[in-house]
């Protein structure tokens, strides 16, 4: 009895006891009537007879009364009892088949810390809350239950809530981990719409339960088209808060360094953004590094960061050893967690290879380029390799971070090629003209319309001629990497730097899409262009390297400042900074000549997970004639990297050697913006048509129905208080009290 009245009242125990108190006014009714005795008066034959032609009116308006007094009784029982009259609006309540398909959203997020509890751990209540009213109703509900993070893998699909399915439900629901990835609402919703589309003839609702970014809504109008979508379809659509405010929130944005001239013993420059997302200024910021796990004693400190505001902070690191280091910036704890640590892994060689080819017969282009990059390799991290152009054909080039050609006049064809492919594949490459060079072959050969190695086609050797009445500097440099020794107060060096001769570009040639002049002569004549060549910088000197034509090599704080950088910048594309986002698969990708299939990945936790990769030719184009067959190779993609930090990659070669190649993987900087959607901003983007309903962060009334009852309760008291009115009014019509004035007489 109970369980049928459950989906009528929310107290069903008060309905039985108050269906008894009904009969109390019949009874007092009838008890009244029993105090009268039967008394033969012959006074009153008169009044008996006037009573007769009154007795049915008066029976009408005693049985009224009473009617009265029993609906009195009723409404108060009613009022307790708190019927659930119009269940329509909550399916959970219904008794015909209802579907629920709720989703969690599971972005970083998520993880934003109230008091003891996230809002993960909210959305996990919901969940509770509605399984848990769901199976007061058995083979009448069924549960669908989605993440954001796996949409097109439920956690559990029409499953009938019952006792044995909240079991099974809580077990689930402990061992579910909040991401650290930045999330498509969309998506869920999508993969909700087509599961719902795919349950006609029941009640359907889709819950949404999440934390409601401001992003979110304003950044990806799909969620809103899908939601609308789901409404149009007769889809009930609620959407749950699990967060009621904006914390205030600090998070690294950035990490990052020249790792390219990464080496032993060498200082490397590392630099990390602090961004406050937070609505007050945050004052003495103090950053913690760790290198390999070891806290430095060092501790960095940003003074104030103003809201909506960034700051980078510079400190320099030294490695002792060869081998993969890992570098980790982390902030104090906050409300969110995920973005309070930065991860960096560097490879450190001992030093950097750089191959230098000077055409000249004495070597004199590269006396000074030599002297500047590998005099003291312990200190600049790099170590020159000095040889002819004929080298080009049997050099394995693939080991020099760098190539510089000096004064080259021509290349051989299969020289070209390694070239070719070396840019191609990363290397980067600088050229420096001098007298030697035959324009000829650089428009033909190398600039190929603009698709080669030479970024202009050239004209001849021109002059520039000093001019006594300008006395501006004989060239000037662009804002670049390459050029920072000129940066503010460095650009006096260029007063001392004079420029004689140099290689003029054709008089019909302008500098094309991704060509870049970042230096010129005094007369608007290209100094320096740079432009990529597949994956490879290409830094051009129209310029010699040497003191034929210009002063500059003599000048060591203007000439070793600049080629220790634009070697350091050169190399960024042969060690590029390989930061990965959360979420991003890792790509194994192994020459099967070299490597065996059997490879060992060890996550940031501490684990060791095992793997076998599969063996794939790779579909490319068709190979360059003379590369011979394409190489085999064995290539997987490990999808699971959603936890911050550094992953090892073990893998074993044919001889029986191992090699570990380390990746940071970093959480998405998307998920640190922490400023709530306002339910007024959210109806506006889902539209005027959509009557979704939106559950604040904590009101459960929704899961209970108390959200319609609360109006069916404002209309039982006032019906009753209509009832109790009309209840007095005719007890006093029907009652022989005298009136006031008779009293008086």
């Amino acid at each position: 009895m109970l369980e049928s009245l459950s989906s009528l009242f929310i107290h069903p125990e008060l309905v039985i006891p108050g269906a008894l108190l009904i009969a109390a006014p019949i009874i007092i009714h009838f008890i009244n009537r029993l105090r009268f005795r039967r008394v033969k008066w012959a006074a009153m034959e008169f009044l008996l007879a006037s009573q007769q032609r009154n007795r049915r009116r008066l029976l009408l308006e005693q049985l009224l009364l009473l009617l009265l007094r029993i609906l009195a009784v009723a409404g108060l029982v009613l009022l307790v009892a708190r019927p659930l009259v119009d269940p329509d609006q909550f399916s959970l309540f219904q008794r015909q088949k209802s579907h629920h398909v709720v989703l969690i959203d599971d972005s970083a997020s998520m993880r934003d810390r109230s008091d003891e509890t996230t809002a993960f751990d909210a959305a996990l209540n919901v969940v509770r809350r509605i399984a848990g009213l769901g199976e007061r109703r058995p083979d009448t509900q069924t549960l669908t239950l989605l993440l954001a993070s796996k949409p097109p893998q439920p956690l559990y699909t029409q499953e009938n809530l019952n006792r044995e399915f909240l079991a099974r439900l809580e077990t689930g629901l402990k061992a579910l981990r909040c991401s650290h990835r930045a999330l498509d609402l969309s998506a869920g919703c999508e993969a909700g719409r087509k599961l719902l589309a795919d349950m006609p003839g029941a009640a359907r609702t889709f819950h949404l339960v999440s934390d409601f970014r401001r992003h979110d809504w304003d950044e990806n109008a799909a969620l809103a088209s899908s939601l609308r979508e789901m409404y149009l379809d007769k889809v009930t659509v609620n959407l749950v808060r699990t967060t009621g405010e904006s914390h205030s929130n600090l998070g690294i944005t950035s990490l990052t360094g020249t790792v390219s001239a990464a080496a032993v013993n060498v200082p490397l420059r590392l630099s990390a953004t602090v961004r406050n997302y937070g609505e007050q200024v945050a004052q003495d910021v103090r950053l913690t590094v760790l290198v390999d796990g070891q806290k430095r004693p060092a501790i960095e400190t940003i003074e104030k960061i103003d809201p909506g505001q960034e700051r980078t902070i510079e400190f320099d690191e030294q490695f002792a050893k060869t081998g993969p280091h890992d570098v980790q910036v982390s902030l104090p704890a906050d409300p969110l967690d995920s973005d309070n640590s930065r991860f960096l892994s560097i490879d450190v060689p001992d030093t950097n290879p750089v191959l230098v080819i000077d055409g000249s017969s004495d070597d004199s282009e590269a006396f000074y380029l030599i002297d500047a990059l590998g005099a003291v390799p312990e200190k600049t991290g790099f170590s020159p390799t000095l040889d002819r152009v004929d080298s080009l054909k049997r050099r394995p080039l693939e080991k020099f971070r760098s190539i510089f050609l000096l004064n080259v006049s021509e290349l051989p064809p299969d020289a070209v090629r390694a070239l070719e492919s070396y840019v191609a594949a990363g290397g980067g490459l600088a050229w420096f003209l001098g007298p030697q060079v035959r324009a000829a072959f650089y428009n033909e050969t190398l600039y190929k319309n603009g698709a080669g190695l030479f970024p202009a086609r050239l004209g001849g050797v021109a002059d520039l001629n000093a001019d006594a009445a300008d006395p501006s500097p004989d060239f000037s440099v662009t804002k670049h990497p390459v050029f920072d020794v000129f940066q503010d107060d460095g650009d006096e060096l260029l007063n001392y730097t004079r420029v004689t001769h140099y290689v003029a570009t054709a008089r019909d040639w302008a500098p094309p899409d991704g060509v870049r002049v970042i230096a010129t002569l005094r007369n608007r004549s290209p100094l320096a262009v740079e432009h990529r060549f597949g994956k490879g910088r290409v830094v051009t000197f129209f310029v010699s390297c040497g003191t034929a034509w210009t002063n500059w090599p003599r000048i060591p704080d203007a000439f070793v400042p600049i080629q220790l950088q634009l070697a350091t910048y050169l190399a960024e594309g042969r060690q590029p900074l390989d930061v990965k986002t959360v979420g991003e698969p890792l790509v194994i990708s192994l020459d099967a000549a070299t490597y065996a299939p059997q490879v060992e990945i060890h996550p940031p936790d501490g684990t060791r997970v095992p793997l076998t990769v599969g063996l794939k030719k790779p579909a490319t184009s068709t190979p360059p004639e003379g590369a011979g067959d394409q190489k085999l190779l064995y290539e997987e993609a490990y999808a699971n990297t959603d936890q911050p930090g550094v992953y090892a990659l073990v893998v074993k070669r044919q001889d029986a050697g191992e090699e570990t190649r380390r990746y940071a993987y970093n959480a998405s900087e998307a998920e640190s913006r922490l400023a709530l959607a306002t339910t007024d901003a959210i109806k506006r983007k889902l539209g005027p048509d959509v009557a979704a309903q939106i559950q604040e962060v904590g009101d459960f009334n929704w899961v209970r129905g108390e959200e319609t009852t609360r109006e069916i309760h404002d209309y039982v008291l006032a019906i009753l208080l209509i009832i109790l009115l009309a209840e007095q009014a005719m007890a006093l019509r029907l009652s022989y009290h005298p009136k006031p004035a008779e009293v008086q007489a």
